[in-house]
């Protein structure tokens, strides 16, 4: 009898304990790296620039532009609809969320636009394993996007934030 009920007991405890376990992987971390660098905890390389040259692309916004290399083994997916991406500035004032799906925020902007630069500009559903993507975030442009230095990123897919530090 003794022997079934320290079983018992055991068993309740690792199911506890698993439990809690699972609890904590449901957490949001939070990781700030320097960009171009491997993020080693989700497997991902990510740089971020601007460039003027890109400014009359797509009228009424700028357009910053993010390499992103998957490193890790799983493909990692991303959500148009939940993911957030934000720039901050040298100067520390507000966060400016980027757009990261225009086809969703600006519909009559991206009917207007080429079908080549559609296909380019999309957001990507996912990002198989060892891809190169670069992913386009668009900005008002009244954002002095010159002086960004940030780009914080909450991936839904990942339930992390990436703090990347630009090597602008």
């Amino acid at each position: 009898m003794r022997r079934v009920a320290l079983s018992v007991l055991i068993v309740v405890a690792l199911v506890v304990s698993a439990g809690c376990a699972g609890a904590r992987s449901n957490k949001k971390r939070t990781l700030r790296v320097p960009g171009g660098t491997n993020i080693a905890p989700v497997g991902l390389v990510i740089d971020a620039s601007y460039d003027t040259r890109f400014d009359d692309f797509v009228p009424g916004y700028k357009v910053i532009n993010v390499a992103v290399i998957n490193q890790s083994f799983d493909i990692v997916y991303l959500n148009p609809e939940r993911d957030v991406w934000k720039i901050k500035f040298a100067d520390g004032g507000k966060a400016v969320r980027a757009i990261h799906d225009m086809r969703t925020y600006d519909p009559q902007t991206w009917s207007a636009m080429p079908q080549k630069a559609k296909s380019i500009m999309s957001y990507p559903l996912f990002i198989p394993v060892g891809a190169r993507q670069v992913i386009d975030l668009f900005v008002p442009d009244t954002v002095d996007a010159a002086q960004f230095t940030e780009l914080d990123i909450y991936l839904k897919s990942l339930n992390t934030n990436l703090q990347v530090l630009s090597r602008q």
